[in-house]
């Protein structure tokens, strides 16, 4: 690097650093301001203003390395996370001890009987962004490598890695051969490709090994939970509170609900507005659920079928429509439409992304659908997908720091 480009990068260092600088004084504001209030509101701000101070590190971090050095953070992080899926089978993350001592690498390798040049090779590159190295070759837990203990994220962590990481990988490889443009098909798309799996679909490949697909579950069951946050984003109380009703007005249909996460969640928002909730998913799921759910009805459903409750004041349908093509999605929403009346509204809960800057969950997840025909989509996109239902869009929710948000939608 010459002097005169040297010196264009301090430059683009100092004005990172002051945005960062200012983005921290401003998050450290909101954070005071909210007084740890959790109304959605505060919420948001705290978020948004996060959301900006991340944003403004990546900045820093990309003025700091330079164009060329990026280009070797990407292998970095390849070897990073392989690394870190390597410590975790290896065992190392539930032999530590939780108080935060040490453990010398010669009693990891003996305890766990494996080599102690190999462990000590993985954890050079788990060091110290994962787990402390107080004195060399002595590893201690850190909030960073504990969370790895949660078995949600754990889950979501060898999810990732395991199934997507390596289709990811090959995506050039499947668009070269098959055509540059979005797959549509369960059977032929880079997810199937990468796995090879003989003319299964994404969904019946997960499902061939039990003990895999329990993980596959508890992390789509930890995602789920971490974003149950956006499920207050629609006032389901002052609306329903509009509406005359009775102990048997069906008031929510929560459609391909899982095991009733949600569906509890909006129970509490619907709180004292008389009237039934309705849980509806395939009965093999139903049958999982271990958690009691009170005053919530369970009913077997399949949603590529027409839906069997008419005239619902409110059909919900949460993190379903963002794994299908949107061929799938249309027929989904129809079996929908078809029972509404035109009291009822249908509230999608999905990220809703932006036209432009979306963030970085939004894309990456929206990739991740793509590998199995799926897709995250914007609000013209929905909209576009409702019409062809039969619907109309009459507005979307939303709160600032995320994209998730909730479509509402009616019959035409």
């Amino acid at each position: 690097m010459d002097k005169e480009a040297a010196l264009q990068q301090v430059a683009a260092i100092t004005q990172a650093l002051e945005e960062v600088t200012k983005g921290l004084k401003q998050y450290a504001t909101v954070i005071q301001e909210s007084g740890g209030k959790s109304d959605l509101e505060s919420i948001g701000q705290v978020s948004q203003s996060h959301t900006d101070l991340v944003s403004g590190v990546r900045t820093l971090n990309r003025a700091s390395r330079g164009p060329v050095d990026m280009v070797f953070a990407q292998i970095e992080a390849v070897a990073y996370t392989g690394a870190v899926r390597a410590l975790l089978e290896m065992g190392i993350f539930e032999k530590l001890p939780l108080d935060g001592t040490g453990l010398s690498a010669d009693v990891l390798a003996n305890e766990l009987r494996v080599e102690r040049d190999l462990l000590v090779r993985l954890m050079r590159v788990a060091v110290p962004e994962l787990f402390a190295e107080p004195e060399p070759q002595i590893y201690s837990h850190t909030p960073y490598s504990m969370v790895y203990l949660h078995p949600g994220v754990r889950g979501a962590f060898k999810l990732m890695l395991g199934e997507y990481a390596p289709v990811f990988n090959k995506l050039s490889e499947f668009f070269k051969d098959s055509g540059w443009k979005s797959p549509q098909s369960e059977t032929n798309n880079p997810y199937t490709f990468t796995h090879q799996t003989k003319g299964l679909t994404m969904w019946e490949h997960v499902k061939l090994d039990p003990d895999y697909f329990k993980i596959w579950n508890a992390a789509m069951n930890a995602q789920g939970i971490a974003t149950s946050f956006a499920i207050s984003i629609f006032p389901f109380k002052t609306e329903l509170s509009k509406m005359e009703t009775t102990e048997e007005t069906v008031l929510v249909v929560d459609v391909g609900g899982g095991l009733g996460h949600a569906t509890k969640q909006v129970k509490a928002l619907c709180e004292d507005v008389k009237g039934r909730i309705i849980l509806q998913d395939r009965p093999e799921v139903l049958e999982d659920i271990t958690e009691e759910l009170p005053e919530i009805e369970k009913m077997g459903h399949d949603f590529f079928t027409p839906n069997p409750v008419k005239g619902a004041l409110i059909y919900y349908i949460r993190r379903c429509l963002h794994d299908w093509n949107d061929e799938n999605c249309v027929l989904i929403l129809k079996n929908i439409a078809c029972s509404m009346t035109r009291s009822s509204r249908l509230l999608i809960a999905e990220i809703v992304l932006p036209a432009t800057k979306a963030d970085v969950e939004g894309a990456w997840m929206d990739l991740t659908m793509m590998t199995f025909t799926g897709k995250e989509r914007t609000e013209q996109q929905w909209g576009d997908l409702l019409k062809d239902a039969g619907l109309r869009l009459e507005k979307t929710y939303g709160m600032p720091g995320t994209h998730y948000g909730v479509v509402e939608a009616y019959l035409t």
